[in-house]
Formats: C-alpha cells, sequence, structure tokens
C-alpha cells in the first residue's frame, strides 16, 4: 500500500475511537471510515485513494477552523504527520489538549473575588500557560 495507509492503519491500532489527521504535503488527510465520518459531518468530497480506499481532506491552512469544529462536536481526535507522530507546532492545540486550562478560567466569578485571590489565580494560571506551551514546544520538535 501507500505509506499515508500504512500510518492509517498503525494509528487505527494504536486507537481505533478517533478520528487521525494526517499531513501529507499541503494537506490534512483522513482515510477509510474516518473520511467518511467527515464527509458526513464536514460536506467534504471523498475521493478514491485506490480502487477500495477513500479519502478526503483539508489545506493546512484550515487545520485551527476544523480543530475547532471537531471539539464543538466532541469528536476524538488527533493531528499527525506523515512522516513522524509530531504535532505542526502551528496547531492550535490548547483547545484540544488543555480544556480543563480553559474551563478553569471560564469558571471564575469576577464579581465576587478579593484582590489576592485574583492574583493568585493569575499567578497559577500563568504557570499553566507556560508548562502548556513548554508540552506544545516539545511536541512539535
Amino acid at each position: 500500500m501507500s505509506k499515508l495507509y500504512d500510518k492509517y492503519l498503525y494509528l487505527k491500532n494504536l486507537d481505533n475511537t478517533k478520528i487521525y489527521l494526517i499531513k501529507s504535503g499541503i494537506f490534512y488527510v483522513a482515510l477509510e471510515d474516518d473520511a467518511l465520518e467527515l464527509a458526513e459531518k464536514f460536506n467534504f468530497k471523498l475521493i478514491n485513494l485506490n480502487d477500495k480506499i477513500v479519502k478526503c481532506g483539508f489545506p493546512e491552512a484550515r487545520l485551527n477552523y476544523y480543530i475547532n469544529l471537531l471539539n464543538m462536536l466532541n469528536i476524538k481526535y488527533e493531528v499527525t504527520a506523515l512522516d513522524n507522530n509530531t504535532v505542526p507546532k502551528n496547531c492550535n492545540l490548547s483547545l484540544i489538549d488543555n480544556k480543563s486550562f480553559i474551563e478553569k478560567i471560564a469558571s471564575l466569578d469576577m464579581n465576587d473575588i478579593s484582590y489576592k485571590k485574583s492574583f493568585e489565580i493569575l499567578s497559577s494560571l500563568n504557570n499553566e500557560a507556560k508548562e502548556i506551551i513548554l508540552n506544545l514546544d516539545n511536541k512539535g520538535k
């Protein structure tokens, strides 16, 4: 088969509950069942990879847009590249991997908080944000 399909099978073997978006050239591609689900959800055109396998995809510039849609629909997914398992550095993973961080910020009651407590929360969030950035940098290497 192709490198793309081999990568897809490898990933599905690890976790078949996720949709895998595999960077191939300047596109992110999904295959087989993943492609069928994305085509249904986002009205993507299905293309034959060969006589048995379908694919669909979108340009890399639209990655954050589709990540946000997948998150809103609570669809499990993983973004990877054909040549390795790294996630591209320009991917907005704070929305993917760090939901609890965002939930902490959203749950703050700004009308009922002291200056001392707000400083403690801000300091804690600042430290978490630095850790998130460090983790993203490590994933992108």
